[in-house]
């Protein structure tokens, strides 16, 4: 399971997609084609190469771009992404020419299930243009032209709570926090909504009576039981229905658990989808960065984080083919440190007393960030051609992930 794990993560509506398309290219940064790209085709490495050479801008080399040859070419699949293909497009060393490696993303069908993505392309392109994250450099009708990350590498799994060799959980809380304060990119979506949206869709699932994924399906059951727990967190966490927390009920709380909700309550441009192969670390400069904002959108700070906690165990299934959070959730030492580097970052002095009270609230927001997942993996289990099993993903993010982050609220914290 880790591994197929870590080589991942209709005709009636193509006119509307194109009216759509068109009308964001006139909004983004960047050159734009109504050019698609099939991964399927004989002619896939001319096709990218015809594709880089109309859409990259002359500051980019287009004029060498278009005198280009395919053996001038090295074009190499990226591995690790789970519902998008993934192409490096980069002069081979021999070559004379002097051109910059770019990446070519096409979006994978099945992701059009759950992301928007024209909104995705718009969201992108604001942040390329404030310098966070990778550059644009253009868009085609199902896919985009990225910037390369020369010199960066995606973090390895145990990296995520690594300090040597170097403080990489440091450096994930910085960036996060200044993508939290200077980030603000226009968004659509709304993750109680939209994970509301993901549980209808999940429910109309179905597969033929014997065959192994309505066997699968049937042993994860994962509704009702994803929408009752969802209705029992909207009783605790902020959400539209409860004006964003102002209407939770507070009779009772310490002063320190009401500063810890608000902090964790703030609403901010959220990533929401951090685990290891999202973020790109640089040996030479020793920083990270983050790509890949499928599911980005305004959201709780509280959220953002405990998603990236619960995207340890996860990202550590390519180990030992299990999800074991015992093992591989951050420990609460871990996450002080964590939560320390951010605050400050942000200007925010923590005490221990409140750290404790963010703790607290974190495992509240970490079982709504699970359950996003558990959904996610039902819908991607009916339309997803990439050979993963995402029936079996669904049940263990929901035992192993969600059902154990329950009890270790009920018992007072992270063991």
């Amino acid at each position: 399971f880790g591994s197929s794990f870590s080589a991942l993560r209709t005709q009636s509506w193509c006119s509307v997609y194109v009216f759509l398309f068109c009308h964001t290219m006139a909004t983004l940064p960047c050159e734009g084609s109504s050019s698609s790209i099939d991964v399927a085709s004989p002619t896939l490495h001319q096709d990218l190469l015809s594709l880089c050479a109309q859409l990259l801008s002359p500051k980019v080399g287009a004029e060498r771009w278009g005198s280009l040859k395919i053996e001038d070419l090295e074009i190499t699949v990226i591995d690790g992404g789970i519902t998008n293909a993934l192409y490096k497009v980069a002069l081979k060393e021999s070559s004379d020419c002097s051109v910059p490696s770019v990446l070519v993303r096409v979006f994978g069908k099945a992701g059009d299930a759950v992301c928007d993505r024209l909104q995705e392309n718009k969201i992108f392109g604001e942040l390329s243009t404030v310098g966070f994250g990778p550059a644009m450099l253009g868009v085609f009708a199902n896919g985009r032209l990225e910037g390369w990350l020369e010199g960066r590498r995606p973090l390895k799994a145990l990296e995520m709570i690594a300090f040597e060799p170097a403080p990489f959980p440091l450096l994930i809380a910085k960036q996060l926090a200044v993508m939290h304060k200077s980030c603000s990119p226009q968004t659509l979506a709304e993750v109680w909504s939209q994970l509301r949206e993901w549980i209808a869709l999940g429910k109309e699932v179905s597969f033929l009576d014997g065959s192994e994924k309505h066997e699968k399906l049937k042993l994860a059951n994962p509704f009702p039981r994803v929408e009752e727990e969802l209705n029992f967190l909207e009783t605790i966490l902020p959400s539209p229905s409860n004006d964003h927390g102002a209407k939770l009920p507070s009779d009772g709380l310490t002063e320190t658990r009401c500063q810890a909700r608000k902090l964790l309550f703030e609403q901010r441009f959220c990533h929401l989808d951090l685990l290891s192969g999202n973020i790109m670390f640089s040996e030479e400069r020793g920083d990270v960065v983050f790509i890949d904002f499928e599911y980005a959108t305004h959201s709780y700070v509280g959220l953002d984080i405990a998603n990236h906690f619960n995207a340890v165990p996860e990202s550590c299934l390519i180990l030992d083919d299990v999800f074991d959070a015992d093992k591989y959730y951050p420990s609460q030492d871990h996450q002080r440190k964590w939560l320390r580097a951010y605050f400050s970052e942000v200007g925010v002095e923590v005490s221990p007393t409140l750290m404790e009270e963010l703790l607290i609230v974190l495992l509240d927001f970490a079982l709504l960030a699970e359950l996003r997942w558990v959904a996610w993996a039902v819908v991607q289990a009916s339309c997803s051609p990439v050979d993963f099993d995402y029936l079996d993903y669904c049940r263990m993010r929901f035992e192993d992930g969600y059902l154990k982050y329950k009890q270790w609220r009920q018992d007072g914290g992270r063991p």
